[in-house]
């Protein structure tokens, strides 16, 4: 469908016959309006699979599925089990959903990402289980990767009131976010020195006016 699913799969087919996979281009035009996640799994399910819609549809497809289930391990945190499916069902089933694992775009990588950090996250709040923690700071990096800040404000404007409303205040400073942050720095290194050498090493560079 046009625009965006064509161009981000046309992105990821030129990403996997050029073998360039720091810096992203469309139509060997430079591209910088989304970060390269999307692109490096396409190009990879596309390694695997071929170049044809199913490879580029498929990564989509299994993330939405891990939205699914992160919505229902989140939701059964807090609420019954019926309530807990009930969550899921109506995440599975709403025409957003249909949308955008066929119409392919960063949005639906996005949204599992940034539910299975909440889970994760939400599941670290209760228990206090390190590796929850770190599945949470990860998730949040890969939706950075995916479409950029919006993926670690989201659960920031999400938690950040419910704790003080739970009068929950030694849960904000605490030893962890600064691992969390260390984390997400780490894995957004691979982003940043494709940005750095394609652009930033590149003064003289106009794109879109």
């Amino acid at each position: 469908m046009e625009i965006d699913s064509v161009q981000y799969a046309n992105i990821s087919r030129e990403m996997l016959l050029t073998k360039n996979f720091l810096k992203i281009y469309d139509q060997s035009k430079d591209y910088l309006d989304k970060p390269p996640l999307l692109f490096w799994i396409s190009s990879l399910f596309m390694y695997v699979f071929g170049i044809n819609d199913f490879a580029f549809r498929l990564p989509s497809i299994l993330i939405a599925i891990l939205a699914i289930y992160s919505t229902y391990k989140f939701t059964n945190l807090y609420y019954s089990k019926e309530i807990s499916i009930l969550a899921s069902l109506i995440l599975a089933s709403s025409q957003a959903m249909f949308l955008i694992t066929h119409d392919v775009r960063t949005d639906t990588m996005l949204m599992g990402w940034v539910i299975y950090g909440i889970w994760q996250y939400a599941k670290w709040l209760k228990f206090q289980n390190i590796n929850s923690f770190i599945l949470s700071s990860s998730a949040f990096a890969f939706g950075m990767m995916t479409k950029g800040p919006i993926a670690l404000m989201v659960p920031i404007f999400a938690f950040f009131p419910h704790l003080i409303l739970k009068k929950q205040y030694k849960l904000l400073m605490r030893w962890e976010y600064i691992m969390g942050f260390f984390i997400i720095f780490v894995l957004l290194i691979p982003m940043n020195i494709g940005l750095y050498q394609q652009f930033d090493l590149h003064p003289e560079k106009e794109l879109y006016g």
